[in-house]
């Protein structure tokens, strides 16, 4: 029950937004909000039928492995690197494709707040990035 807790909080508040979204009277925000409300029913939904499936006591030994498996994929120090790798490359690709984006929108004229706010991701991308590198560094 302790992993379901939460879904069922979502399923709740996904019930709630798919409600709101009847009474809101702009069309765009209403349909926004419904929107919302499916997609997080849905993937709870979702999730709390894996998660019964697999607590089922006929799948308790496969279960308890697939656990044990993650855990030790976990605490693995090389997948660990494998993920730390990862997360670096992806940052450094969408860090160019930040500033290539930023130069297309410019080269095609596009308004000039749309061009600024792709720039702005950017630099908030790097900030962030070295904000979580002087967080990590200084717990290590």
């Amino acid at each position: 029950m302790k992993e379901k807790k939460p879904l069922i909080i979502e399923v709740s508040v996904g019930i709630l937004l798919i409600c709101a979204g009847f009474f809101i009277r702009a069309e765009y925000y209403s349909t926004m909000i419904f929107s919302m409300g499916i997609g997080i029913v849905f993937t709870s939904a979702v999730q709390l039928l894996r998660i019964t499936y697999w607590q089922n006591p006929k799948r308790c030994a496969e279960y308890e492995a697939k656990k044990r498996e993650a855990h030790i994929n976990r605490v693995d120090e090389r997948k660990q690197y494998l993920r730390m790798r990862a997360g670096h490359v992806t940052y450094q690709i969408m860090t160019f494709s930040f500033i290539l984006l930023s130069l297309v929108l410019a080269l095609l004229r596009v308004d000039a707040w749309v061009t600024a706010m792709v720039f702005f991701l950017f630099v908030f991308q790097c900030l962030v990035g070295i904000i979580v590198f002087r967080v990590l560094e200084k717990r290590m």
